[in-house]
């Protein structure tokens, strides 16, 4: 019997979100909080069948699938959401490298997840950058198959530290950056207590209208908040930013929408309107949690104690 742990880390996209989509340069950060997947093989077991069982960040079992080899190779007519995902990622890999899922013949598959599903730090893109490398295919160009996005998602599950992405196809550009400013320590990450869709969001922002202005003003956003040596600064930037995204989605930026008496800033991530928000502030961390929590925003972590 063979056994392979593979371990992805979980995302935030602090600056450069819906624009990364379009090649401008966004930074992003591996969490401490990820996603492991034990793969466990019996060599010479006659069935050719996939066990797949998902575990979740309290360490119950919330589904168990059992996946014949014919269903892994071939559409299959709907089920159900786990289901059909899988079966969907399968698909593509074997249309980007016939035979690829063969590999899972006979395998059990345990899936450990560190995070709340809700939490939107990656559920999806850990589980595409493990199958992409046990499959042996393009992880980019898997998730281009399947979910699509821009990929910074798959970036930061093989990351160790910050890093700057910029969309090319399938084979992106990726630099990991030495990145931490002293002022990240008073900041915060909020949970919105509700999960964003994304391709939702996605198709808000394929709707708009991007030129080259706004693409060269997001780069440049990006790049002066890596230049930010203090937080007042920085603070700046990502208002900056937060106005260039709220005018070309015809959104409220989420400090003018819940947190107007905030005394910092608040710097949506993501896909605008769910997950979390980044509390840039210099207050103490505990009246940060108290404003916070007094809202209802019971979910509030450190930058230190989510980022690796």
């Amino acid at each position: 019997m063979s056994e392979t742990v593979y371990y992805k880390h979980g995302k935030l996209l602090l600056i450069g979100e819906y624009f990364v989509l379009d090649g401008a340069t966004a930074l992003a950060v591996p969490t401490r909080l990820g996603q492991r997947f034990t793969v466990t093989r019996q060599p010479g077991a006659e069935t050719t069948d996939l066990q797949w069982v998902m575990i979740d960040h309290t360490g119950s079992e919330t589904g168990r699938l059992v996946i014949p080899r014919d269903a892994r190779r071939q559409p299959q007519p709907p089920d159900e959401p786990v289901r059909d995902r899988l079966l969907q990622l399968f698909h593509a890999a074997e249309e980007l490298r016939p035979g690829s899922t063969d590999v899972l013949s006979g395998s059990r598959v345990v899936c450990e997840l560190e995070f709340p599903a809700d939490w939107g730090l990656g559920s999806s893109s850990t589980l595409v950058s493990f199958l992409a490398e046990h499959l042996g295919v393009n992880p980019y160009a898997l998730l281009e198959r399947t979910f699509g996005g821009s990929g910074y998602d798959l970036a930061c599950a093989e990351a160790d530290a910050p890093l700057l992405y910029q969309r090319h196809g399938t084979e992106p550009k990726i630099t990991e950056w030495d990145w931490s400013p002293d002022w990240l320590a008073t900041t915060c990450f909020v949970h919105r207590n509700r999960k964003q869709n994304s391709r939702k969001a996605l198709e808000l922002y394929h709707s708009s209208d991007i030129d080259e202005e706004m693409l060269w003003e997001a780069n440049q956003d990006a790049r002066l908040f890596l230049q930010s040596a203090h937080l007042r600064a920085a603070a700046r930037v990502a208002t900056g930013y937060e106005r260039l995204v709220a005018d070309v989605l015809g959104l409220t930026p989420v400090r003018e929408e819940l947190f107007s008496d905030f005394d910092g800033e608040i710097k949506s991530l993501g896909a605008w309107g769910g997950d979390f928000v980044w509390a840039l502030t210099e207050q103490p961390l505990e009246k940060t949690h108290a404003y916070f929590n007094e809202r209802g925003y019971a979910t509030v972590i450190p930058y230190n104690d989510l980022v690796l």
